[in-house]
């Protein structure tokens, strides 16, 4: 073998080498196969989350919870949100929503929309995951308190009962929304004109409502009387005036107890008193016993004498007459002591 000859088979053999070497490192891929390092890193973005009330019955609160997802990069697969929600004073996860929001296109922003359930009471701590492929990437965490004060769907209504308290610096604070007038009285029972004041505090119309108004006996609480007045629309801002009459027994004290309905549910109550009785009504009087009253005073004999005794329309007496009705029966005994004085002097004269 000549020299040549060997030089060229030692170079086919290191051009063999380095092209064996070249395809295990991956520097020569196959034209078919896509490029390994051009994959480009994306991910997801919880930019804000929203909850307000949905539907509201007796016990339970639905709140909505909206998330806003952004994607970055690239488009991302496989998005899941998740909501809970735990009491903040048991600590107690009262429910776990899940919703899937699949894939993410960049460039634009996603509104993802869930709900939880929750007891219409207390406050809830509302927390919400982003998931990725099944693993947890962004969370957020919102409080929400004061869920016992959201109305039901049944007693969502404007109409109330006015509060006199709120207007005029508070100058018919004690003004009560039911008021009362005696039309008329018969025997033993009085007829009660009652009048309520309803006030609409919505932007839409109050309507499809009624007004119930009882008449309870106070001491016994027994109901005397009670009537239903249907109620007309009440614009947003208007107040009513629904008037009804109730028939009660006279000279006792009552409870006027107004109940506002709505389709068969209670929205609204209210209480004024009607007191009837006799020494009620005295009492609120002005005190006409000082103009008549005059300080007993005692005459010449020692007698007391009343006022009834010097009253300016009296008919005239005279003294004797006078000392005889102040001290009834002194007439007499002072006719018997002068008789027995007499006798008495009578007698001294004959044994003389």
């Amino acid at each position: 073998m000549n020299r040549e000859y060997a030089l060229a088979i030692a170079a086919v053999v290191v051009a063999v080498a380095a092209l064996t070497t070249l395809l295990l490192a991956g520097a020569v891929a196959d034209p078919d196969d896509p490029e390994t390092g051009a994959s480009v890193e994306s991910h997801a973005s919880l930019q804000e989350v929203t909850i307000a009330a949905d539907e509201i019955s007796g016990g339970t609160a639905t709140l909505a919870v909206d998330s806003y997802l952004t994607a970055y990069g690239a488009p991302v697969d496989n998005v899941t949100i998740v909501h809970r929600a735990t009491d903040t004073d048991t600590g107690l996860v009262e429910d776990t929503t899940e919703r899937e929001v699949g894939t993410l296109e960049p460039g634009s922003e996603t509104a993802v929309s869930g709900t939880v359930d929750v007891p219409r009471e207390g406050g809830y701590e509302i927390e919400t995951f982003v998931y990725v492929d099944g693993e947890r990437t962004e969370s957020a965490t919102h409080r929400v308190s004061g869920v016992d004060a959201l109305t039901p769907a049944y007693a969502d209504t404007g109409l109330e009962f006015h509060r006199f308290g709120d207007q005029y610096g508070g100058a018919f604070e004690s003004v009560p929304a039911i008021e009362y007038a005696v039309e008329s009285t018969s025997g033993e029972t009085a007829t009660l004109e009652v009048t309520s004041y309803l006030t609409n505090t919505a932007d839409d119309p109050a309507d499809s409502l009624e007004l119930e108004v009882k008449a309870r006996q106070a001491d016994s609480n027994v109901v005397a009387d009670a009537e239903t007045v249907p109620l007309s629309a009440v614009e947003s801002g208007e107040t009513a005036t629904p008037t009804t009459t109730l028939e009660v027994t006279d000279e006792y004290r009552y409870y006027l107890d107004a109940v506002l309905w709505l389709d068969g549910t209670i929205v609204a109550t209210d209480r004024a008193i009607a007191d009837l009785r006799p020494e009620s009504v005295m009492a609120n009087e002005t005190d006409v016993e000082s103009t008549f009253s005059a300080a007993d005073f005692e005459d010449d004999g020692g007698f007391e004498t009343t006022a009834s005794d010097t009253a300016p329309d009296a008919p005239h007496r005279d003294d004797e007459a006078d000392d005889a009705d102040e001290v009834p029966g002194f007439g007499a005994a002072t006719a018997a002591m002068s008789a027995a004085v007499a006798i008495a002097l009578l007698l001294v004269r004959r044994k003389r």
